[in-house]
């Protein structure tokens, strides 16, 4: 969607191939919303980058050396917190933050020290071949919640986002939810996910305002500088 605008209560959405007209909206763009989509969405979500990587199919004595006992995903303690999983073909999947930057996200460093924290956890795994790696974009709140809205009473957009890197695993709940609302039925969603918009940036959730906005990216530095501290160190 390259524009979009509402006009006698209906909604004009310009792509690529021509203008889409709708009575409602649902917005579930994830890491990749756009500012100026619409304008309650400006500010209230950071896109933090995450990467990924997957080995080759490893043998049974590999999985038994990893400790591996379980398909389902599984998560570390740490702050920074890694992510992995036994794939149904057995190879390991396993990621993590990445850069701050689009622009510094194709580096080699952040795969490398990836492929290094996967020997840490599973030293077995020293000198196994990857296969797949990327890295892409995911839609964190400023409060680590996500919301599935409607912004304006009046106006029939509606939105699913803030999954905060859990969206393979939310979404599809989400997804059913998000129906509920542009049905008709949202009246009867009332936990604050659903009753609260996104909030704008803020300090320690006491001073919440949009001109923190052009500071994210600092702010987020710092994070992660202070929370490997926390990590490795203190």
């Amino acid at each position: 969607v390259q524009g979009f605008e509402t006009r006698g209560g209906v909604h004009y959405l310009q792509t690529p191939g021509g203008v889409v007209k709708a009575r409602a909206v649902g917005i579930a763009t994830g890491g990749y919303t756009s500012q100026s989509l619409h304008r309650e969405l400006k500010n209230r979500l950071l896109p933090i980058l995450s990467n990924s990587i997957v080995t080759r199919k490893l043998t049974d004595d590999e999985i038994e050396a990893c400790g591996l006992r379980t398909r389902q995903v599984i998560t570390d303690t740490r702050i920074l917190r890694h992510y992995y999983r036994l794939l149904p073909d057995n190879r390991l999947q396993i990621g993590s933050r990445s850069a701050i930057t689009g622009r510094d996200a194709p580096q080699q460093k952040y795969k490398d020290m990836l492929v290094g924290n996967m020997h840490r956890k599973f030293p077995a795994l020293q000198g196994v071949d990857i296969d797949y790696s990327w890295w892409g974009w995911v839609d964190v709140s400023h409060d680590m919640m996500p919301r599935i809205h409607q912004p304006d009473a009046k106006e029939t957009v509606y939105y699913a986002l803030g999954y905060g890197g859990n969206g393979v695993m939310y979404s599809a709940q989400a997804g059913r939810r998000l129906a509920q609302w542009i049905a008709g039925h949202g009246q009867e969603l009332d936990l604050p996910i659903f009753t609260s918009k996104l909030p704008y940036p803020n300090v320690r959730e006491m001073v919440e305002s949009q001109a923190f906005a052009p500071f994210r990216r600092f702010g987020q530095r710092f994070l992660y500088r202070w929370y490997h501290l926390k990590d490795e160190v203190l």
